[in-house]
């Protein structure tokens, strides 16, 4: 199929042809999942008294497929995903469709849409891939549903800021997630808490939102909806642990590369804002759609402080390995490609 979609003017946003392209749905009831197709992108009919509606049992997944320079159409490292999407599927208390079915579904709705993954020989515009799973059963009373919705639809999309490569954060007095809370799922009710603050931050000029921690209000955990990383002075890689946050596939991609690549020393600790604010050299967040977005500054405490010392240089050089490998410019010594055509 040729490719009918120009990467210019693309954002991070719903196809306005969505209903043009393939979706693919499967029901769990009576204790089992049905064999699931591919349909049309279509909305959905629930009751009002569904159970995502009103206690928000659901979780979802965020990956991309790119058209290479190889002409290949490629996923990356996606058994990743299918395996935080069946850990999500526990921490929710919902039946999970398997690693193996997660992942044919979403492979079945590339192929079926591979008309509108765009042609980026840089890697701004992908076709995004949303996998969700929702509890549907009507029900008054707080417990699990009996009736899910696991679906999978996909947009083309261009980049997920609206400043390509760098943005402003700003630290507000507001927590996204707790300790032995769902924060290290990927759950819809994660994410409603930062909408008010990124609108805050938005009318101050800034870009987005950075979370501290909920015990002491002093350390890092995540931006937006994106892992964070500081080069402090000492060239040593800092990023948060893992335990309250989101582990990205995308931050994990890039502590490897770091480390193998060009030979930093890595650390996963507790990572203070204030150590931020007045010793990093170049700060930047990572994710499926931030890929590696550059941090001009960081507002907190009344200031605003410069966390760029450094030209933005390992950011940039991490992302051209990424992306090198994504779009199969560079070899693969970690079989991270996975090849559909």
């Amino acid at each position: 199929m040729a490719n009918t979609i120009p990467c210019d003017g693309l954002t991070f946003s719903l196809y306005k042809d969505a209903d043009k392209m393939m979706m693919y749905e499967s029901y769990y009831r009576d204790g089992a999942w049905d064999a699931g197709q591919l349909v049309p992108f279509h909305p959905i009919e629930l009751s009002p008294a569904a159970n995502i509606l009103n206690y928000g049992q659901g979780i979802f997944e965020g990956m991309k497929a790119y058209r290479t320079v190889k002409g290949k159409i490629v996923l990356f490292r996606p058994e990743k995903n299918a395996q935080r999407f069946v850990r999500s599927s526990e921490k929710l208390a919902i039946p999970s469709i398997g690693e193996e079915r997660y992942l044919q579904a979403v492979k079945e709705v590339v192929l079926a849409n591979q008309r509108f993954i765009p042609d980026s020989a840089d890697g701004r515009c992908s076709l995004y891939i949303r996998p969700v799973c929702i509890g549907i059963e009507p029900l008054l009373g707080v417990r699990p549903s009996r009736e899910y919705l696991f679906y999978v639809f996909a947009s083309p999309v261009g980049p997920y800021f609206e400043k390509v490569g760098v943005v402003r954060l700003m630290v507000m007095d507001v927590h996204r997630a707790a300790p032995n809370g769902t924060g290290d799922a990927k759950a819809a009710c994660n994410y409603p808490v930062t909408m008010r603050p990124k609108v805050e931050a938005k009318k101050q000029g800034f870009d987005d939102v950075l979370y501290l921690d909920p015990i002491h209000n002093r350390f890092v955990e995540e931006a937006g909806a994106a892992n964070f990383f500081a080069l402090m002075e000492n060239n040593v890689l800092v990023t948060p642990k893992l335990g309250s946050i989101l582990p990205g596939i995308t931050r994990e991609s890039v502590i490897q590369l770091a480390r193998d690549r060009f030979g930093l020393e890595v650390q996963e600790r507790e990572l203070d804002v204030q150590e931020v604010c007045e010793r990093a050299k170049e700060c930047f967040l990572t994710g499926t759609g931030a890929t590696i977005t550059s941090v001009e500054s960081i507002g907190w405490n009344g200031q605003e402080y410069n966390v760029n010392r450094n030209d933005f240089q390992l950011a940039h050089r991490l992302y051209d390995e990424l992306l090198g490998i994504q779009l199969q410019k560079k070899e693969d010594p970690y079989g991270w490609i996975v090849e559909l055509t």
